[in-house]
């Protein structure tokens, strides 16, 4: 499967060298568990919103036209036979979008995820000209199981629903869910219109500490004729 070019890129895991060189230095922060594997009670329950997106300018990629988000966060708390249980995938319309609008997610911002993510955290954010009856991301990638790509990455994930999962088990997770995120942009691809591959990053749960807070620090991220900015919060 091609590589998709992604916008922005902020993920750390450039190749499979740099990816199993976190993951060992992950392993070492790793606090000790009885099982090797941190419980339910152990992992913190995360939310990820995407916070005051503004269309700037529609002319480049829209018009006035419908407008849909599409979201994929991908984890490794995987629930053994649930291969759904790694990813949750979230798509947001809207309608006739003109310049300078600021789409409408509420108060406390579009919800992308909520849930308690073990290993890593990956998060994809896509843009595209929504067409009529088009189906949501959950149903496009449920429709697609059986794909040779979807099921080799899901498999990989649902490898570390292990009780002690090696640190080859992990470096093969999270370069599947990498797979994954590009599989959902090709997917998109195909019946959307224009689709953009507008940001993904990738975080260890030791290492990075899941990418918790505000991203970017402060401000915006702006891309083209696009501006937004996303928190992942401990709750």
């Amino acid at each position: 499967m091609a590589q998709q070019q992604w916008l922005i890129d902020e993920s750390s895991f450039p190749d499979t060298n740099t990816i199993e060189q976190k993951v060992e230095r992950e392993i070492n922060l790793k606090p000790s568990t009885r099982g090797g594997r941190e419980s339910l009670e152990e992992l913190p329950n995360l939310a990820i919103r995407i916070q005051d997106i503004m269309i700037w300018d529609t002319k480049k990629w829209f018009g006035d036209a419908e407008i849909r988000l599409d979201a994929l966060v991908v984890h490794g708390n995987a629930i053994v036979d649930n291969p759904q249980s790694i990813y949750m995938p979230q798509t947001f319309r809207f309608p006739a979008v003109k310049d300078k609008d600021r789409l409408p997610t509420g108060e406390t911002g579009l919800l992308i995820f909520y849930g308690q993510p073990q290993y890593f955290l990956d998060i994809f954010i896509l843009v595209s000209r929504d067409r009529k009856d088009s189906d949501d991301l959950a149903t496009l990638l449920s429709q697609q199981l059986n794909s040779v790509e979807i099921r080799e990455s899901l498999a990989a994930l649902l490898g570390l629903a292990l009780v002690a999962p090696q640190a080859a088990a992990i470096v093969s997770a999270v370069g599947s869910a990498s797979v994954l995120g590009n599989f959902a942009y090709q997917v998109l691809s195909r019946v959307t219109g224009n689709t953009i591959g507008l940001y993904r990053n990738s975080w260890l749960q030791h290492t990075d500490n899941f990418g918790i807070g505000r991203h970017p620090h402060q401000g915006s991220h702006k891309v083209k004729d696009l501006s937004f900015f996303y928190e992942i919060v401990q709750e």
